[in-house]
């Protein structure tokens, strides 16, 4: 890692925060626009400028779809139901609560089962120890059939205590399960904490919107150039846990969900009525009108295929042990939509994907436990290389002519989040814990993978009067602190930052969305004084509203007893990124933790910053 290269900070350039009842629309000149009510002046000039101001779209917290009914996996492509997982948790929880009633029979039977399962387990622990001794040759061949014959033939409570961590098993895919539950406790906690929404994905070529709903596990589609809603809502009982979001490009109407079954790929066909101009080349929109839809579960290849499951083991294990390695924890596609890679919650190995066969191929290099989890994947916009992270804190290089990689293992904390900048020879980042921003720079083409990793600039935390008050014994906004996540617009113009409410930023306002410039060919001039980011403003969303009042107070209440701090001041961002198209400069969408998603233009024409 170089010495980092120092640029100017936010408080040196005197560049101050909006008040905290200011909204910001948008950016023109150089210059954030924030207002203070509807009746502000420099909403008019902002507009006389050329500026565009789009509405804010509502997603409530609670739903209540018409038609939601539980049916089985079996019963269409809209039906609800509860998740693999879930169901593998809940036959767990039936056999421990059979075994209790059984510790109700009368003494006499008590010790009969317990003299008969001594003698069960005193077998089973010699029949283990003879296959290692006598059967070393077979377990090396049939190591996994072996493991779940073993497991097979143990009770419930003494195979979880052997197996509950050895990759493949039944017991393990049990410990999976029950991690799945925890994390739909606290997912319950971030729909209070950090709103509704989970994720957003931006259509490639049009201006239209998937949001999926954290509470529901549903996706809904939003037509932000006819600023309406697509009518239909999809949804199935496969689809939950929803972690991340992904057009196919070139493919018309197709996204990809990632969730704790797999991937659900949605086709979508518009209505046959569809309003489209008979001159126009373009495909039709979805409209508002109700449209096809139908889902296609694609399912994961085995851990190993060199081994059958044993008789003695049950069809439900089975299920469970295949399922337990396909939970999605990131996806992304390739720029010519022809490939699908997906990373996974319980092991750090990747699927890559084609597509049209729905054809799959493991690529293992992270390790096999929840511990190397991966954490986000994504192509480089040229599709020569391929990042992901994981969360053993590895940030892994691939390049996509031979599936080579690199890692890089010596930031000791987990990459939080990351961005390809336009020319895919640079990739900003940011680790948790931490104000600074890194990028890893590659010097030479594809397939090489001779790269540096850079740290460009730190932000740090400083506490200021804010861009409305010129009183300099105003009252103070504390901004900075750790990066939680960061975007990089299509263009490679604008880097936006969240911060992470941490112990060193206790009172920081974490609202704020903090914006630099961006100059990558910085990185690449050697002897250059100029560094690569520049500070340019900030971004406020809107407030919490009336209806919010309570919520606020009862997840502050909630979260009074929990390590971490919950400060809902103000609704902080739980997601933003850039549509992909912009003609005038860079969209942002950011999606707030009252429910509300805000898109601010910033209008500029490409070129190095001169501010």
């Amino acid at each position: 890692m170089s010495a980092p290269r120092v640029t100017a900070t936010f408080e040196k350039r005197g560049i101050r925060p909006p008040s905290k009842e200011s909204v910001t629309v948008g950016e023109s000149d150089l210059k954030f626009i924030h207002l203070r009510n509807g009746e502000d002046t420099n909403l008019l000039q902002y507009v006389r400028n050329g500026g565009i101001a789009f509405p804010h779209i509502m997603v409530p917290e609670a739903l209540q779809l018409r038609g939601a009914t539980k049916t089985s996996k079996s019963g269409g492509a809209s039906a609800n139901g509860v998740s693999i997982m879930r169901k593998q948790a809940e036959a767990t929880q039936e056999l421990d609560q059979q075994q209790q009633e059984g510790d109700e029979a009368p003494a006499v039977a008590k010790s009969s089962e317990l003299k008969s399962a001594l003698d069960t387990v005193a077998s089973h622990a010699m029949w283990l120890w003879n296959a290692k001794n006598h059967a070393s040759e077979f377990v090396c061949h049939n190591r996994m059939q072996a493991l779940l014959m073993a497991e097979s033939w143990l009770p419930v409570p003494l195979a979880r205590a052997v197996f509950g961590r050895v990759a493949g098993t039944a017991s393990a895919a049990r410990t999976d399960a029950m991690e799945v539950e925890e994390a739909e406790v606290h997912r319950s906690m971030l729909t209070k904490t950090e709103g509704p929404i989970s994720c957003i994905a931006w259509h490639p070529h049009r201006s239209l919107v998937a949001i999926a709903h954290r509470a529901s596990d549903t996706v809904f589609l939003y037509d932000l150039a006819h600023d309406s809603w697509c009518s239909n809502v999809l949804q199935n009982a496969y689809m939950q846990g929803i972690t991340s979001l992904a057009w196919q490009p070139n493919c018309g109407y197709s996204l990809a969900v990632g969730c704790t079954a797999g991937v659900c790929l949605w086709n979508m066909l518009p209505a046959p009525h569809s309003q489209q101009p008979a001159d126009s080349l373009e495909a039709p929109g979805l409209g508002t009108a109700q449209f096809s839809a139908w889902m296609t579960l694609m399912s994961f290849p085995p851990l190993d295929k060199s081994y059958e499951y044993p008789s003695r083991l049950p069809q439900d294990d089975r299920l469970a042990i295949h399922r337990s390695a396909s939970s999605v924890s990131a996806l992304a596609f390739s720029p010519s939509g022809q490939w699908l890679v997906t990373g996974h919650q319980t092991h750090g190995h990747l699927t890559v994907w084609d597509v049209a066969l729905g054809s799959a191929t493991p690529i293992r290099r992270s390790g096999n436990s929840s511990g190397s989890a991966t954490l986000q994947v994504e192509f480089s916009p040229s599709g020569c290389y391929v990042v992901s992270t994981h969360a053993n804190g590895h940030l892994r290089l691939w390049e996509t002519k031979g599936w080579t990689s690199r890692v890089w293992s010596e930031l000791c904390v987990n990459v939080s989040q990351f961005a390809w900048a336009p020319d895919s020879r640079s990739l900003f980042f940011a680790v948790a814990g931490s104000a600074d921003i890194y990028v890893l720079a590659l010097y030479k083409p594809s397939p090489s993978l001779e790269a540096e990793i850079i740290m460009v600039t730190s932000f740090e935390a400083h506490a200021t009067a804010s861009s409305d008050d010129s009183d300099d014994d105003a009252e103070r906004i504390r901004v900075g602190g750790a990066i939680k996540s960061l975007a990089l617009d299509p263009k490679g113009q604008r880097l936006v930052v969240s911060f992470d409410d941490d112990s060193a930023s206790a009172s920081a306002d974490i609202s704020l969305l903090a914006v630099y410039l961006v100059n990558t060919d910085a990185l690449f001039r050697a002897g250059a004084s100029s560094g690569a980011l520049m500070p340019l403003g900030y971004v406020r969303g809107p407030g919490w509203g009336k209806q919010h009042k309570q919520d606020t107070d009862l997840a502050l209440q909630e979260s009074s007893t929990r390590k971490k701090r919950v400060r809902l001041g103000l609704p902080i961002p739980s997601w933003f990124g850039f549509a992909p198209n912009f003609e005038p400069g860079a969209l942002l969408s950011v999606a707030w933790a009252n429910g509300k998603v805000s898109f601010v233009p910033m209008l500029f024409k490409p070129g190095p910053f001169t501010k």
